[in-house]
């Protein structure tokens, strides 16, 4: 296998972060069930006693190192049947000495004269009063089997509050840990033995081939559900934040209106005030004068009354057209979105949905492809694959309609006699076609097979009726005065041709065309698919113009050809 690089390692483990979860969930889950269901809560109690010195404080060192000899020995002793049987006879203990002696572990402290006895049973009283009784029962047995009274009990061991064996948080992490590791080294293994082809850079590292571009992947049904819940999602909020405008709308209009009657009336007030008061004006001089100040004093409030009302009639105005504006602008990108699901289950990307990133991926292509047809009279191109389902058809299909949509005129023919369906695709007939064209050996007479589309400029051929020998008719001298015929009358001719892997019919056409485009499908064509294509090219000298990617986000591999025939 090829050196593993590690970024496509990285990019391996992020698509399959979801199984990568699933592992340490169940791992977590299996271990959790295992710890509350299955496993059983044992307790532990420990008992220690110490081989002590009854000699003053002059005891030599050869006598110290004589005691710590007998530690080896005592440990031994504990676990005899002499202890243990009388054990299991005081306490009238069920268990054979065999059971009784693996709940019990005895060791010496280093660099002491400390020997521990641990108990472990599944009944917390049962294990400490046993880890004593053999405690009390050792230090009495040596002292009648040494006639040494030095050993005694050092500490007893106490009740315990909880299972030794049960914690959840620890083996909760440990199962997490343990989890993560099986994850890690499922989905190494499963990319260090994945023989798919899954990047353009890999493509050009291990073949030296040219690379058109890569398409993507095309919705899947539960993608295109999810995307249609997140607009319905976004138009009924939508519709809730119109309704609340309005709403606010039409109760500053009203209060808006109840203003205006309210300045209306002060003034019609106002003005039969100063109304009478020119009435009684019958007294001249002074009190004229004092009735023009009194006009201008009762007039102001009501101006300035009036000019308020005129501002917040203004603000409200202003802010209704903004709101107004804020609605347009929302409507038309909601447009645009319904616009982009246009015939969402057609293949046909760039002619009913122009403005996605697919159709983007084939005007890439098309710019590629154009500039090594820059060869007057090379303008004749297949499109083929190693194996079937890696959807040669889909990328035929959308670069002739790319190159319609630069006002060059395009044919397209269908050479896939056998399971061709470039006539699905675009909804035409398949009464006749290629094989009945070629069958009739009339290649001068090939206008009246060719059928337009709803693309403009972009005609098309299709297979016709399945011949019982479609690659004698593709050798035939007919199908190489058809090439020479349609070269000179299109600019660009698109050859749907079958898959290489145990078909000579593309290696047939290969030979008589100008370029041939491979398609391969990430996640699907293997290294060993593309590699046997080259061989089977080169062995005829053909050599293979461009590599096409389809399908750039995984996808589960399809059947071979002989699945695509049956």
């Amino acid at each position: 296998m090829e050196e593993i690089n590690l970024r496509d390692l990285l990019s391996y483990f992020k698509k399959h972060l979801i199984l990568f979860i699933v592992v340490v969930l169940f791992v977590v889950s299996a271990g959790t069930i295992y710890s509350v269901f299955i496993l059983k809560p044992e307790y532990k109690s420990q008992a220690t006693v110490i081989l002590s010195s009854d000699k003053s404080k002059n005891t030599v060192q050869s006598e110290i190192n004589a005691n710590k000899n007998l530690i080896d020995t005592y440990t031994e002793v504990v676990k005899s049947h002499r202890v243990l049987d009388r054990v299991k006879s005081e306490m009238q203990i069920e268990d054979t000495y065999e059971q009784l002696v693996k709940k019990v572990t005895v060791a010496s402290l280093k660099d002491t004269e400390i020997i521990s006895i641990s108990v472990v049973d599944l009944n917390k009283n049962h294990s400490y009063s046993l880890a004593n009784r053999i405690a009390d029962t050792f230090t009495d047995e040596i002292g009648q089997i040494y006639n040494d009274k030095s050993v005694n009990v050092l500490d007893r061991a106490v009740e315990p509050q909880k299972p030794y064996n049960v914690d959840i948080i620890k083996q909760e992490a440990i199962y997490a840990a343990a989890g993560i590791v099986l994850a890690t080294a499922v989905i190494f293994l499963m990319f260090y033995f994945d023989r798919t082809i899954k990047t353009t850079e890999q493509i050009e590292q291990l073949f030296k081939l040219p690379i058109y571009g890569k398409v993507r992947k095309l919705e899947t049904e539960k993608q295109k559900q999810q995307r249609k819940k997140r607009a319905e999602k976004a138009a009924k909020l939508e519709a809730k934040q119109a309704a609340k405008l309005e709403k606010e709308q039409q109760k500053e209009t009203k209060k808006a209106e109840r203003l205006a009657a309210k300045l209306e009336k002060q003034e019609k007030t106002s003005n039969e005030e100063l109304g009478v008061d020119y009435q009684d004006g019958e007294e001249a001089g002074s009190e004229e004068t004092q009735s023009a100040q009194k006009s201008d004093t009762e007039v102001k409030p009501v101006v300035e009354i009036k000019a308020v009302g005129r501002k917040i009639i203004a603000e409200e105005k202003a802010l209704q057209e903004k709101l107004a504006a804020e609605v347009d602008e929302d409507e038309t990108e909601i447009e645009e979105f319904n616009e982009e699901m246009l015939d969402e289950d057609s293949e046909l990307v760039l002619r009913d949905n122009p403005k996605s990133k697919v159709s983007e991926d084939f005007r890439t292509i098309r710019t590629s492809l154009y500039f090594s047809l820059n060869k007057k009279g090379s303008n004749a191109v297949l499109i083929s694959s190693s194996t079937p389902n890696e959807g040669k058809s889909f990328i035929a299909s959308n670069l002739a309609v790319a190159f319609a949509k630069t006002k060059k005129k395009v044919l397209l023919i269908d050479c896939d006699m056998r399971l061709g369906r470039q006539h699905e695709i675009f909804g035409l007939s398949n009464k006749e076609g290629l094989s009945n064209l070629l069958a009739e050996s009339k290649s001068g007479e090939y206008r009246k097979y060719l059928q337009k589309t709803t693309v403009k400029n972009l005609s098309i051929i299709t297979r016709g009726v399945v011949p019982p020998n479609p690659s004698e008719l593709l050798d035939s001298s007919i199908m190489e005065e058809l090439l020479e015929k349609v070269k000179q009358k299109f600019d660009y001719v698109i050859l749907d041709g079958t898959p290489i892997d145990g078909l000579s019919d593309s290696l047939i056409l290969a030979k008589k065309t100008d370029r041939l485009v491979l398609v391969s499908a990430a996640n699907m064509t293997t290294i060993e698919d593309l590699q046997n294509s080259k061989k089977t090219l080169e062995s005829i000298e053909v050599k293979i113009s461009g590599v096409v990617l389809n399908r750039t986000i995984d996808e589960r591999r399809g059947d071979k050809y002989n699945k695509y025939y049956n």
